[in-house]
């Protein structure tokens, strides 16, 4: 029985590095999505620095052109001076005038105001560029390694799957099936016992479950988790 016991607790060493990689496994896909979210992000960023040089130029040309249309418009109504006859005529061509100035005027702002906006756009979207560039090359090493290590994962998971296929080959039916019972609800199915108490729930064992545990002739399992117990010691020796 302890021979059986001990190959239970190897078998349950495997099923607990199974767990682990699949997982890891599992945890892949996440990792992948996480990266192309941080790329997407990224290349957002840069998109909407390279948007924002374009609105700033489009409004630096409209405002060009804007301030030529009311100095065209400026430059045909001084044409017109000497062609008025009355006051109030002149009065309101003056004031037509005045008001070409002011738009000429309010249009050199914005165009000041959109070169300013350009510099600023174009020094954002310099650091940006080389900001971006780094994340990219980041994620696309980030993304090989996550490649990488999947195919890795894939391996060692067909590989411990094959030695716990060989390994529970050698295990007694019922007890292989009562094992399973047990780590289908917890893992590891297979607890180890020191000082008595049961280390994979951490209670104290009773005396004569104890004692039936040193007899070594049955499977004794924990009143408080269900796991198969095994002494330390016993364990030990099966490693001499």
């Amino acid at each position: 029985m302890l021979d059986g016991l001990r190959d239970l607790v190897d078998l349950s060493r495997l099923d607990t590095e199974l767990s682990r990689l699949e997982e890891e496994r599992a945890a892949l896909p996440g990792r992948r999505r996480a990266a192309a979210a941080e790329r997407e992000a990224a290349q957002a960023r840069l998109e909407a620095a390279r948007e924002a040089l374009s609105e700033a130029e489009q409004a630096q040309r409209r405002a060009e052109s804007q301030a030529q249309d009311q100095e065209a418009l400026l430059r045909k109504l001084e044409g017109q001076q000497h062609q008025i006859k009355t006051n109030a005529a002149y009065t309101a061509l003056l004031a037509e005038m005045e008001q070409a100035r002011q738009a000429i005027s309010d249009a050199e702002t914005r165009v000041l105001e959109a070169m300013e906006a350009i510099e600023a756009s174009r020094s954002t979207l310099a650091g940006l560029g080389d900001q971006v560039r780094g994340v990219l090359e980041r994620i696309e090493a980030e993304e090989r390694g996550i490649d990488e290590r999947g195919e890795r994962v894939e391996a060692e998971i067909a590989a411990r799957k094959a030695q716990r296929a060989q390994r529970a080959a050698g295990i007694e039916r019922n007890l292989l099936a009562r094992y399973d019972r047990i780590a289908a609800r917890r893992r590891p199915a297979v607890a180890i016992v020191s000082g008595e108490t049961c280390l994979g729930c951490r209670v104290g064992i009773p005396p004569q479950s104890y004692i039936e545990i040193l007899k070594g002739e049955e499977i004794v399992t924990c009143g408080t988790c269900t796991r198969i117990l095994i002494l330390e010691d016993q364990l030990r020796e099966g490693a001499r």
